[in-house]
This record gives C-alpha cells, structure tokens and sequence, in this order.
C-alpha cells in the first residue's frame, strides 16, 4: 500500500509547497483538491499541466487522486449536464497529469427518494465511462452522503457494470453509519482507492476529525481489511483543515499520518 495526502489538509500550501513537502516527508503521491480557485481548477491550460506534472515526477511524487465534487442525483437536467461537464474536464486533466483516479461524489437524494436519485447516479456515471476509458483514469465513488452505506453504494456499482467505475473507502464516514465489517463485505469487489482517517463523536453528536489513533475509528481493523483483499493502492489522507481551521496544521498532522500508518502497516504485516 501506498501513502499520499490530500491538498483539503493544507489550504495555505501553494502547489510547488506541496509538491516539496510530500517528498520532504516521505509520501509516495498527493491527491488534489480539484475545484475552481483551489489547488487544481477544471479549466487549467495544457501548458500548465504539463509544467505540473513534470514538477511531480522529477521530485518523485505521484498524482494519486484528483478531489473531484461533481454528483450526479439532482433532478434538475441542466445542473446535472454542468456537473458531468466538469467531471469530463477533470478526467482530461488526469490524463495530462497521469493519475489514476477521479474522486466523485454521488450527491443527497431529492424528494422523490432513493429509487430516482441512484437511477440519476448510475445514469450519470454511465455516461461517463466512454470519457474515462479514453483517459484511462477510473471513477471512484466515494462512501459519502446518501451512499456512505455499502449496500447503497454496491447497487450503484451493479448498476453501472463497468470496471472503469469503482469505490473510494472513507473508513471514517463509513464508522457512524453502520458497522465497518458489513460496509466492506458489500464493497470490496469495488474499492479502488481510501480515505484513510479518524474522527470522533461529541457529546452533542456532532463528528469532528482528529489525529490518527485518537478517535473512534478502528484503522487497524480497516487496514486488516484492505489486507484481506490484496489492496496495493493509496491510502490516502483526508486532513479536512479546510473546513476545521482549528486542527492542527498539515506540519504537524501530515508527519503524524505517515508515522501512524506505516507502524500500522508493519503491525498488519502490510508491505509498502
């Protein structure tokens, strides 16, 4: 298995910070924020790209993953056809930076219910398959909003039928929802690519992210897992700085992250 961060943990890195800190601390990849105005926009030049992508590989860094946001359940046709517009960007610009893996979201069912909302999603999905075969980059549903429960995001999976379309496993959105154990029996066949984190539960109910090992999550187990099926891909961190200011600063958590996980891996007898 692999390591990389993704750029939502250091919203105040430039790209060529980041690119420098990863191999400073040791990560094999970086997966990027990808949204206008952010590290990586929709519309970035191919002369941009390729200056990109060059500056990754001379310093020996992967593009894991591209954070793609683009969902798929809305009724409204117009709002959905921007939405596959821009995930169509995001798989060329993962050609040109030779990654692996666009992260898209599913999206919240509507009013008229689940049926509609995963017929909307596979749809969506659907019509973008020819577009990621021809970039030879894969899709990666992650476990969030409506499809963070393993059956739900299996039957999108069964849905669309296509090797180019698989899951990315965030263990820490999967915990609350439903037994870790039973979230990975429905996906396994599918899972392509992990959000590896913690979190915990406040008094008040409310989830907030923290350091590896500090939480509620059991990353052991989850690791055990990934074990199990022979996963080689990355285990990638999702430090949600960018939304919790208060945590601590990718400095401190991205060293930590590294440190944790591959004493983890040496426990699990995981090789990476």
């Amino acid at each position: 298995m692999k390591l990389s961060f993704a750029t939502l943990g250091c919203p105040g890195w430039d790209l060529e910070r980041i690119v420098g800190q990863a191999r400073a601390m040791g990560f094999d990849g970086v997966e990027l924020r990808g949204i206008k105005g952010e590290h990586l926009g929709p519309d970035e030049s191919p002369e941009f790209l390729e200056q990109l992508r060059s500056r990754f590989r001379s310093n020996g860094i992967a593009v894991a993953a591209i954070m793609g946001y683009s969902s798929f359940t809305m009724s409204d046709p117009v709002v959905r056809k921007e939405q596959l517009n821009i995930a169509r960007k995001f798989l060329l610009t993962a050609r040109r930076l030779e990654c692996p893996i666009l992260r898209l979201f599913g999206g919240r069912q509507e009013a008229d219910g689940h049926g509609p909302a995963l017929k909307r999603l596979v749809a969506g999905l659907k019509e973008l398959v020819p577009d990621a075969e021809q970039a030879g980059v894969r899709l990666a549903l992650e476990t969030h909003d409506d499809w963070v429960v393993g059956a739900n995001a299996r039957a999108v999976m069964e849905g669309v039928g296509s090797p180019r379309v698989g899951i990315c496993w965030d263990l820490a959105n999967s915990w609350y929802a439903e037994p870790m154990e039973k979230t990975f029996t429905a996906i396994q066949d599918h899972v392509i690519h992990v959000h590896f984190k913690d979190s915990h539960r406040l008094a008040d109910g409310s989830i907030h992210s923290c350091l590896p090992g500090k939480g509620d999550v059991d990353l052991y187990r989850g690791m055990d897992l990934l074990k199990g099926i022979g996963y080689q891909g990355y285990l990638s961190f999702e430090w949600e700085k960018r939304w919790e200011p208060d945590l601590e600063d990718p400095e401190i958590a991205f060293p930590h992250y590294r440190r944790f996980t591959r004493d983890l891996m040496k426990r699990c007898g995981v090789s990476g």
